[in-house]
């Protein structure tokens, strides 16, 4: 029985642990996204992100975070981080943002 009951409460530390790890990427993930989303209104107010696109960028981030740790634990350098980032980076820009919003980001970033 104690067994049982040990075994029970090491499963639910594993899952608490797992879900506190996975809320705080989706944080950091979401810091990135609104920062973004204010870049991108700073240039143009019309250009604001949509929900839909919001979600999307949400996505990458939390796969490029995932895949920064990977190469981190593994010992990659700074390139490959960088590439890493780059990869990334380069899909939210070329697939996600409209034409429109690239230059609202861009004029953003020198406000």
């Amino acid at each position: 029985m104690k067994k049982i009951i040990l075994t029970c409460l090491l499963l639910i530390g594993f899952t608490i642990t797992g879900q506190a790890q996975s809320e705080k990427l989706k944080a950091s993930a979401t810091e990135k996204v609104e920062e973004l989303n204010v870049q991108i209104i700073k240039g143009d107010p019309l250009a604001a992100l949509t929900k839909t696109q919001k979600e999307e960028i949400l996505n990458i981030h939390i796969e490029r975070i995932k895949e920064t740790r990977k190469v981190r634990k593994e010992g990659g350098s700074k390139e490959d981080l960088k590439a890493v980032n780059k990869k990334y980076f380069k899909k939210i820009f070329s697939e996600v943002l409209t034409k429109q919003q690239r230059a609202a980001n861009k004029a953003g970033k020198e406000k």
